[in-house]
């Protein structure tokens, strides 16, 4: 098959946009490190996205009934690896969220958990049968399945991880069981219980970050210091920005966690808005183009499961930029596959491999089921 042919395949298209964010992120983090390769944030991504890279080949060549069949074992192995890092996990930045196998290795189950939600929402919305109009049904599974590994990752405590749970989720219950008396009673009851969570739930540095989202020159040199940083960074890239290797936010340590959260503060500074616009549009192409095969797709499962892995993508891309330049609290969201990070990556490569998988499968499925 020619590259020409591969690529009115559009399946091909959603890898092929996935490998260059990948790419971009390698990219990224050459130019704004100055170590020894071997020691560098760059070698492991690099590392990352060779693995992630040969998982997606790997996804891509399995029937959609197999995605159905591990959607269950999927969610236990979540539920049992955030248990786990509780009591054995490695504790980073005040959370106990990670998992670390020797020196070199670490995974963080939260963001299994992500992709675990999704399948099994989506498996289980299925298969309700008469069940499958009740509203009540949908959102009593919808919190059954939600509410564990959000308290898991509550208790870790991981804020960002537990939000972006909660995001993915309302999305999907709300889209595929919309009511809007139901809605209505859960944003009153949101509201009703939001200053008991203030008050009891929040720890201080949570409720700092929030105030100084609203007010960032409130406390520049503490909780407000990341999020002036990074709007300087992607402000002096201006149109065409800085030049690689040339980001003095985070070459001179201004902006932290320069290779994660702020990963596109520092692209923004190096390439500009032309190397931003980059970004944008290939993070739009993977939400917007899956989704436009959404009605065309007759499977319950599949139809939920493409639109979860959407959403996935989604809410962290618009956090994350939304956190770089102001405009939604800094929480610790990594934006995927450009972001480092091992867990991200794979969890995100998983993400994208099984959108490009019901792509190219839909159709077979429309007529023979799955």
């Amino acid at each position: 098959m020619t590259l020409a042919q591969l690529w009115r395949k559009p399946e091909f298209k959603i890898l092929i946009a996935g490998c260059l964010i990948m790419c971009l992120s390698f990219i990224n983090l050459l130019f704004i490190e100055e170590v020894d390769f071997l020691k560098s944030y760059s070698f492991r991504q690099l590392f990352w996205i060779i693995i992630s890279i040969f998982l997606m080949f790997i996804i891509t060549r399995l029937r959609l009934k197999t995605l159905k069949d591990i959607s269950v074992p999927i969610y236990v192995l979540s539920l049992i690896l955030l248990i786990l890092v509780l009591f054995i996990g490695e504790k980073i930045s005040g959370s106990r969220s990670w998992l670390k196998f020797g020196d070199l290795l670490s995974f963080q189950p939260s963001e299994l958990a992500k992709i675990a939600f999704i399948f099994i929402i989506a498996k289980f919305y299925s298969e309700l049968g008469a069940y499958s109009k009740s509203y009540i049904i949908k959102y009593f599974l919808g919190f059954v399945f939600f509410i564990f590994p959000f308290l898991l990752i509550v208790i870790q405590p991981d804020l960002g991880s537990a939000f972006m749970l909660l995001a993915i989720s309302l999305s999907m219950i709300f889209s595929f069981s919309y009511n809007k008396k139901i809605l209505i009673s859960i944003v009153l009851i949101f509201l009703i219980f939001s200053v008991p969570i203030w008050n009891n739930g929040l720890r201080e540095y949570q409720k700092e970050r929030i105030i100084n989202f609203i007010n960032p020159d409130k406390d520049p040199s503490g909780y407000g210091y990341n999020a002036i940083q990074s709007k300087i960074a992607v402000g002096s890239g201006k149109i065409l920005g800085k030049g690689l290797g040339k980001s003095s936010q985070g070459k001179f340590r201004f902006l932290p966690e320069k290779h994660t959260d702020f990963a596109f503060s520092v692209w923004a500074e190096q390439t500009g808005l032309l190397g931003s616009t980059v970004i944008l549009f290939l993070f739009s192409f993977l939400v917007i183009y899956p989704l436009s095969f959404l009605d065309k797709i007759k499977d319950q499962f599949l139809q939920v499961l493409l639109f979860g892995m959407c959403s996935y993508f989604f809410f962290h891309f618009i956090i994350n930029i939304s956190m770089t330049i102001g405009l939604f609290p800094v929480i610790g969201i990594p934006i995927l596959m450009f972001s480092y990070g091992g867990s991200s990556m794979v969890c995100a490569a998983t993400a994208l491999s099984v959108i490009s998988l019901i792509i190219a499968e839909y159709r077979d499925v429309n007529e023979l089921g799955i």
